[in-house]
């Protein structure tokens, strides 16, 4: 019996607050801020050439800010985090988030994230960041890549974003012949190794000028959280939540934007 209860404190669910915590010192919390911007944009150049009108352009980005508000996006995250990680795993990881080094990292995470507008600008200025970087540097770059799972989270939000702006626009323009939600999904989901693939390099050049100004020493560090057990489990919950947050959204998105007369409902 006593083992029994042990093992029930062992995996009771964090409490809200701890989950927040943990949102807001790994910069999650500020980056969400920056998604709907982001579908929006997406949206715009989807609609480029089309007959969606002014009006149905505004509606669609009114849409947008609700479906994929902070506030929305942050309380899902925040559900699946306090359900998934446990107590010991938290305190490790507010351990590491205290440190000067995960500060450090968290400010350049936030840092970049808020001034992320050219992402041609920023291949360029990091692929030639790469061409001047040691090879030691390197190494420490393409394992932050890999313990971090950055490439894979960047699929699930092309992915995720994709299925929100083609189900938008398809209930917006009238004959549309975009294929159903499920053909939609299940083609991007067969491309999901390749998009994780591909992002890679991306984010290899991306972290290249995000860390620019982190040591060494600190990337070190970085990878040494990542690669421990609590570092594990809290990246994967991280990323299972994003991808809970934006599937939910994506659905309000195009449940949102009521079906024009001649369209083909995704």
């Amino acid at each position: 019996m006593a083992i029994i209860c042990l093992h029930g404190l062992a995996t009771a669910e964090v409490p809200s607050a701890t989950a927040e915590a943990l949102m807001r010192k790994s910069g999650v919390w500020a980056q969400l801020a920056d998604v709907a911007t982001q579908v929006k944009a997406g949206m715009a150049k989807s609609a480029e050439g089309t007959s969606l009108t002014p009006e149905d352009s505004a509606r669609l980005d009114q849409i947008a800010d609700d479906a994929f508000s902070a506030a929305r996006l942050r309380d899902t995250v925040m559900q699946v985090l306090s359900h998934d990680i446990t107590a010991a795993q938290s305190v490790d990881a507010l351990r590491w988030f205290d440190s000067a080094a995960g500060k450090q990292i968290t400010a350049l995470e936030e840092a970049f994230s808020a001034n992320f507008e050219d992402m041609n600008q920023v291949m360029e200025d990091g692929n030639q960041l790469l061409a001047q970087t040691s090879t030691k540097r390197q190494s420490l770059l393409s394992q932050v890549v890999t313990t971090s799972r950055v490439a894979e989270s960047m699929a699930g939000m092309q992915i995720s974003s994709t299925l929100a702006i083609m189900q938008g626009l398809a209930n917006a323009l009238p004959n549309s012949d975009a294929p159903p939600l499920s053909e939609l999904r299940a083609a991007l989901e067969s491309q999901r190794a390749q998009m994780v693939a591909a992002n890679r390099g991306v984010a290899l050049s991306m972290l290249a000028l995000n860390y620019q100004a982190a040591s060494d020493k600190v990337l070190a560090q970085y990878i040494k959280f990542l690669s421990s057990k609590s570092g594990i489990a809290l990246t994967l919950s991280m990323e299972t939540a994003l991808d809970k947050s934006l599937a939910n959204a994506s659905q309000l998105l195009g449940s949102g934007m009521p079906k024009v007369p001649g369209t083909t409902s995704l």
